[in-house]
């Protein structure tokens, strides 16, 4: 009995008994959102290997004119390429409980599928932590990593995908919800009806812009050419990242030892890569 409750004189204090919820106070989970807009070839792997190939079909074809007296053209020589997707990252996490733990934890809790759960959400988060990082590595860049982000900014990058023909209805805007919250709600034409004539905002928040979804994550990098302050979000095709998840999957497993305790283990094999640099464009922030 803790001093000072005024609790401390109760003479059936011994006869009370102090209750274990069967509510579990669970983390919050960050939403995870690349994996399932990225392109995903976890299906050719399903039998086993360790590397894809992509092959890709180039654009280097120019119409000329045909003599209309001989009707010769000269043929073009065709150039072949290709992406490789090497399944080589190996994640794992895991956790010890000894017999004595095992017997006393009560079953209400269901202990070991909570912790279950628990890894298996930190191995997707992981994979999509490495899908997103993969657009920092984007050829093109819009804004800079010294200052906050403004509309003029989101303009450039759409200038940026519409000249590199990329459909804009098939992208997606990732970016983190300090740039989203501070720096696009600061722009009136983005809040403000009378700007369109409608409403733009009739629940509160953008879940498209310029035609395009808007997905807001705190799992856009900082690295891959942000530089340490800044954030690097990303307006992408599907195209531009493909991954694959080796044969099963995320697993899951127990490792006995001479010790009276287990190790509960989870973990998960795959591969990414960039495939078109130019399918989508990096759009820097401030972090500050």
């Amino acid at each position: 009995m803790a001093a000072g409750t005024g609790l401390e004189d109760n003479k059936f204090d011994v006869f009370t008994p102090e209750i274990w919820s069967p509510r579990l106070n669970r983390f919050l989970r960050v939403r995870l959102a690349a994996a399932p807009f990225f392109i995903d070839l976890s299906d050719e792997v399903a039998q086993g290997g360790d590397v894809i190939h992509v092959p890709h079909i180039d654009d280097n074809f120019s119409a000329t004119s045909v003599p209309v007296t001989s009707g010769t053209i000269a043929g073009t020589d065709v150039t072949s390429t290709k992406t490789n997707l090497t399944v080589d990252q190996w994640q794992a996490v895991a956790y010890l409980m000894t017999d004595f733990e095992a017997r006393e934890v009560a079953k209400k809790y269901r202990l070991q599928n909570e912790y279950a759960k628990a890894m298996g959400y930190a191995l997707a988060k992981k994979l999509d932590t490495d899908l997103l990082a993969l657009t920092g590595s984007m050829d093109r860049t819009a804004a800079t990593t010294t200052t906050d982000l403004v509309a003029t900014n989101i303009e450039h990058a759409f200038g940026i995908l519409s000249s590199d023909a990329v459909p804009r209805e098939e992208c997606v805007f990732f970016v983190h919800p300090k740039v989203y919250w501070n720096d696009l709600m600061a722009e009136q034409k983005y809040y403000d009806a009378s700007q369109f004539g409608m409403p733009s905002l009739p629940k509160g928040a953008h879940d498209r812009l310029y035609g395009v979804p808007v997905v807001l994550t705190t799992q856009v990098t900082g690295g891959n050419g942000a530089g340490t302050l800044g954030l690097t979000n990303a307006l992408v095709h599907r195209s531009s990242v493909i991954y694959a998840i080796g044969r099963g999957g995320a697993k899951f497993s127990e490792k006995p030892s001479e010790n009276l305790r287990r190790k509960v283990i989870a973990d998960i094999i795959y591969g990414k890569v960039l495939m078109n640099d130019k399918r989508g464009v990096r759009i820097l922030a401030t972090s500050l």
